[in-house]
């Protein structure tokens, strides 16, 4: 089973026919999914299983999908958003790709353009969900090096040279190489390749890339 056979596609919508459709849908491609008829049920209940791509209607009563989006991502909870209208507009896109939609689909749409997007979903749901992975196994080790390593490691990363990394710290070379030995033990590598890759993803914390699960994330 691949891992987006274990992941669930979620609609948020008001209307009753569109819910039942998409679920309908959803079953005849093999699909887990879960629909809500409101913003304020999903948040109450989203948390339930890893979800790889919600679907959010614009226009609902109470919180639309607009501000729902906004609310997840003030929550840092970026799992991938398709936002679905049957008004859509320019206005409408722009503000929905600044909030981190992924795309915006006009109704009626196409049941394969539908299916498209949230297989589109899942596999940005699983490369990031890779890339939290890395981040979550390089954390402590990162955290392991001491203020000096950390500044020696951040001058390594910026591309200096040992000569000119030992006098901007005003160490000479020799204290210079026994902290970088000590940083590629403790970072269990021997490339420098791999902390540069690694000191970035670790700079960029949770919201560097998309949430892998719901409850991952909280302000």
């Amino acid at each position: 089973m691949t891992a987006s056979a274990k992941l669930t596609v979620c609609l948020v919508d008001d209307d009753s026919g569109i819910r039942e459709l998409f679920k309908t849908l959803m079953k005849s491609s093999g699909l887990p999914a879960l629909a809500y008829a409101s913003a304020e049920d999903f948040l109450a209940h989203f948390e339930q299983k890893p979800i790889g791509c919600v679907l959010l209607d614009v226009r609902m009563p109470g919180m639309g999908g607009l501000e729902l989006l906004q609310t997840l991502r003030q929550r840092h909870i970026l799992i991938p958003v398709v936002m679905l209208t049957a008004h859509a507009d320019v206005r409408l896109a722009v503000q929905a790709m600044q909030l981190g939609a992924m795309d915006v689909l006009e109704k009626p749409f196409r049941d394969e353009d539908l299916l498209a997007l949230v297989r589109q979903g899942f596999a940005r749901f699983e490369k990031s969900k890779s890339v939290q992975d890395e981040i979550q196994s390089v954390a402590p080790r990162i955290a392991s090096l001491t203020p000096r390593e950390l500044e020696v490691l951040d001058q390594m990363v910026a591309g200096k040279k040992n000569r000119q990394i030992a006098e901007q710290l005003g160490i000479s070379t020799k204290t210079l190489d026994i902290h970088r030995a000590n940083i590629m033990r403790k970072m269990q590598t021997k490339t420098v390749a791999d902390l540069v890759r690694w000191r970035m993803l670790d700079q960029s914390g949770p919201g560097g890339a998309t949430a892998v699960r719901p409850g991952d994330y909280r302000p």
